[in-house]
């Protein structure tokens, strides 16, 4: 082992006094026998070398592109979480928009002038269905105001603060409106049980109540104007021996996905 490092010193050595002599005399180019031999034996590792650098320089081109892609995705990344957020706040707003249209063209139907008002909280248990506005007092709204959407009949007002008001849906179990079934005539009471569904009671047994049929509020009792769509019946209970027949309805408002509502501050008599 130690004759070889010997010879490979030598080796060396002899190439470099070789190179340093073209280097001092650059008119000679002849190397000589032993100076050609050094170079032959030096040519495979010089060649070696020279791959060897070449794949250092590819590695790094190809890890700075790498570096330049992540930068550049992750910009791409946030340019589509962006529009992302872009766009959904954009069809929040197309559908808000689209709400609003339908319920300004209902406030120009309604007896009377109307508000709008923004529900902002719920206050639902299994009886109880109430929901809280963010109008209130100083915007004239009182207590037993009717309270409506797009759809019809959403219920009324029960307390009032300078600023807030609560509205009892009409599927509270305290609730009662008086309606008429809009083929039959039938008079009738829908009142809430505290579920999602109506119940039609009080109704006569001289005519068949047809599912599907639109019950509207009869504008009895003083508190809702006539002709406000409350829901449509979709079962009848016609018991034997029963002075009156009942049914189910469900409400023509959405209730559980209410978000915009409008309250009658001023009533006039229906014509």
């Amino acid at each position: 082992m130690r004759k070889r490092l010997i010879l490979v010193g030598v080796v060396v050595a002899a190439a470099l006094a070789l190179l340093t002599s073209q280097v001092r005399l650059p008119e000679r180019r002849a190397v000589g026998p032993l100076g050609g031999a050094v170079l032959a034996a030096l040519g495979p590792a010089q060649t070696l070398l020279a791959r060897l650098g070449d794949s250092v320089a590819r590695m790094w081109r190809l890890y700075t592109e790498i570096g330049q892609l992540r930068t550049e995705n992750r910009r791409l990344r946030e340019e589509v979480e962006r529009l992302s957020e872009e766009v959904t706040r954009l069809r929040e707003q197309a559908q808000a928009t689209q709400r609003l249209e339908r319920l300004l063209a209902f406030r120009r139907q309604l007896p009377g002038r109307a508000i709008g008002a923004r529900i902002i909280s719920r206050e639902l248990s299994q009886w109880f269905s109430v929901v809280v506005i963010d109008r209130g007092a100083r915007d004239g709204v009182s207590r037993n105001a009717p309270v409506v959407a797009a759809d019809g009949l959403v219920g009324r007002v029960i307390a009032v603060t300078p600023t807030t008001a609560q509205v009892m849906l009409i599927t509270d179990a305290r609730s009662a409106v008086g309606v008429v079934l809009q083929q039959s005539r039938e008079a009738g009471v829908v009142d809430g049980a505290g579920e999602r569904l109506l119940r039609l009671k009080y109704v006569s047994r001289a005519r068949e109540i047809a599912l599907g049929e639109l019950a509207i509020s009869s504008g009895l009792g003083g508190v809702f104007p006539r002709g406000l769509p409350v829901g449509v019946v979709t079962s009848v209970v016609r018991e034997q021996g029963a002075v009156y027949q009942e049914a189910r309805v469900r409400p023509a408002v959405d209730l559980d996905h209410l978000e915009e509502v409008l309250v009658v501050i001023e009533a006039r008599p229906d014509r």
